[in-house]
């Protein structure tokens, strides 16, 4: 189904009946990452989905987005179906939407929230990575300084942050890579004291966001608990049965 908000056409799913919850996927995914949660939800629950603008069938970004922009598409969309009180299951960056949502004055109440091997906090640097940043930025203030025109300094720069950014930002479009810095430079430790319950999957072996995350977080959010499960960032898919286990467990299905 396709539902225009802000003037974007959005891609999304709205199944079932029941009490609302919401799944937002992660930077690079969709939807569809979740049919498999979806399908176990839908027999007590509506639930709702949508591709983020930039992401899946949704149109592409107009302009780089911030997290509060993304927060403001949600909005609009639950606003949009009339949903008055929404369950929250986020992986990765949709666990940033969802740790902004909970530090907002919305019209609509959250009643729990689910985040997924979530993104929100910023990572302790390795030497490697330090390392990485430190040539970068060397090497692109000696490009600035060399007498060639604007268009080739341009060019140059980019093709720079495509050899030493992720895989994540070198795949995006220079729209989308502006929205993942404005991302992953945000910290959003602080948005933690103020979540609603809140159970939160693992995978054991996510280097993308490390297990100290997912202590920091159990630690910092009052009401909540930490189930590890066997995988990396796509922990979901990676130990699936666990996780539907637990997730039909938490969920009374």
């Amino acid at each position: 189904m396709i539902i225009n908000i802000d003037g974007y056409d959005i891609n999304y799913i709205d199944e079932g009946s029941g009490d609302a919850v919401l799944l937002l996927h992660g930077w690079g995914s969709n939807l569809k990452c979740f049919i498999s949660l979806i399908n176990l939800l839908k027999s007590k629950y509506r639930v709702l989905a949508l591709d983020y603008p930039g992401f899946g069938e949704s149109d592409e970004l107009k302009k780089s987005f911030s997290v509060d922009d993304y927060c403001d598409i949600v909005v609009d969309f639950l606003v949009k179906l009339d949903i008055k009180k929404v369950t929250l299951i986020g992986h990765s960056y949709g666990g940033r939407i969802i740790l902004k949502l909970n530090n907002r004055k919305l019209p609509f109440e959250i009643n729990k929230n689910v985040l997924i091997d979530s993104a929100g906090l910023k990572d302790k640097k390795d030497f490697k990575v330090k390392i990485k940043i430190a040539t970068y930025k060397t090497l692109k203030k000696a490009f600035c300084l060399l007498p060639i025109s604007k268009e080739k300094k341009d060019e140059t720069i980019k093709n720079l942050k495509k050899r030493f950014g992720s895989s994540d930002y070198s795949s995006g479009s220079s729209i989308m890579q502006e929205t993942l810095v404005k991302s992953v430079n945000e910290d959003l430790s602080g948005c933690l004291e103020n979540m609603k319950e809140t159970l939160i999957f693992w995978g054991d072996n996510d280097t993308v966001t490390p297990m100290w995350m997912a202590k920091k977080m159990e630690s910092e959010i009052s009401n909540s608990g930490l189930v590890t499960l066997k995988g990396g960032h796509f922990s979901f898919l990676d130990d699936q049965s666990k996780f539907l286990l637990a997730i039909k467990s938490y969920f009374g299905i």
